[in-house]
């Protein structure tokens, strides 16, 4: 199950890290190599599957702008000086106060609820057809149901992981339509470090890591520790604010000096691994000894890769964007905080920005204390 449950996020570390490879020149040598480094040692200190993921608005942002390897990596470096700032200093405690419980739950609806959304969107996403040796041909969704078919028919089952099931299933229908269109070129790309310039800081400052800082604390310092807590109980004691502050700092530091994408761990992460049957540190080192012999294999990772149908990432994506939504069940029945964390929820939904989401809660939030405070001040007048 931790085999399993290893691969349990790949539908968002893999399809990023393919993307910014292939359209923004990343070295995938670089990418793989800061990945599977950070899985191992994380899991090392960490002592549960934590999970790794790119820095998803730095990411979307620098996909959409056709960014350069070094202005993604100067990005990843003044985040990890943040980062840093804010664990040394103890600030993040004070920082997490902000993070209320329907403020966190919201955040993870919204995670939830964004993982979903784009599930569905690489299970429909226009793609070339899989043409079987039969000569028929097979549709992304007609894929995604076979694989979702799967995953139920699997759930339960320790014997045949789900995850595991699809991933094979996913690499061999690749292999059967794909293997002449593949182009091998074996070997590591050689590492090219970053030579930080004051102007390209200064350009990616509001541009990526003032939108990315405030989603990475709420969602990858304040929810994952929750999450953590709720899935591994005593076994995360390790999983604390500060610790991972201090983790994801020293991770954008190093990958930032080698042009690698910045990376996170995400409380989504977390419950894809778990879910799929991840249960000790041991999952980590497997996906990241994966990760570590992806980037030996350099321009041919991305090959490999490739060979998985975007319509299985997808069903991946989907379930575990539903898992992640189902925290907020413990606050259904207590309306304010459920309003404020709908409300987080929907709002990132439409604005594809968590940033925007938990503004919105706080502001909702801040209305219905001050209605309390007033109706409180009316009540105490009226009694008197």
């Amino acid at each position: 199950m931790d085999v399993a449950g290893a691969f349990g996020d790949i539908g968002v570390l893999f399809p990023i890290a393919i993307a910014l490879i292939s359209l923004n020149r990343l070295n995938p040598t670089a990418v793989f190599l800061a990945a599977g480094l950070t899985y191992v040692l994380a899991g090392l200190y960490f002592q549960i599957p934590i999970s790794v993921q790119p820095l998803k608005a730095v990411a979307a942002i620098a996909l959409a702008m056709g960014l350069p390897p070094s202005a993604i990596a100067s990005a990843g470096v003044l985040m990890g000086i943040l980062l840093a700032l804010v664990g040394i200093t103890n600030s993040a405690v004070w920082l997490a106060k902000l993070f209320t419980l329907p403020i966190v739950r919201g955040i993870q609806l919204g995670l939830g609820l964004l993982l979903a959304r784009e599930g569905f969107r690489l299970i429909f996403k226009q793609q070339p057809g899989f043409v079987l040796s039969n000569g028929i041909s097979v549709s992304g969704w007609e894929i995604a149901l076979a694989a979702a078919l799967m995953m139920l028919a699997c759930r339960m089952s320790k014997r045949y992981p789900a995850a595991l099931v699809l991933l094979i299933a996913g690499l061999g229908l690749g292999l059967l339509t794909q293997w002449g269109k593949l182009n091998w070129v074996w070997g590591p790309v050689p590492l090219d470090f970053l030579h930080p310039h004051m102007d390209e800081m200064w350009r990616v400052l509001p541009l990526l890591v003032i939108p990315q800082f405030a989603l990475t604390f709420g969602n990858s310092i304040v929810a994952t520790e929750n999450t953590a807590q709720i899935l591994y109980g005593p076994q995360a004691r390790r999983v604390t604010i500060r610790g991972l502050s201090l983790s994801i700092a020293l991770v954008n530091l190093v990958s930032g000096f080698i042009q690698a994408t910045p990376m996170c761990h995400g409380s989504g992460g977390i419950t894809a691994h778990n879910k799929f049957g991840a249960r000790s540190p041991i999952s980590s080192y497997i996906i990241g000894g994966v990760c570590l012999v992806l980037a030996f294999l350099g321009r041919a990772a991305t090959s490999v890769l490739h060979l998985i149908p975007l319509a299985i990432l997808g069903t991946f994506m989907v379930y575990v964007g539903f898992q992640h939504a189902a925290y907020l069940r413990d606050i259904l029945k207590r309306f304010p905080l459920l309003l404020i964390a709908v409300c987080v929820g929907v709002v990132s939904l439409v604005t594809t920005n968590l940033m925007w989401g938990f503004l919105a809660g706080f502001a909702v939030q801040g209305i219905l204390l001050a209605f309390e405070k007033i109706k409180h001040k009316t009540r105490t007048a009226l009694e008197q």
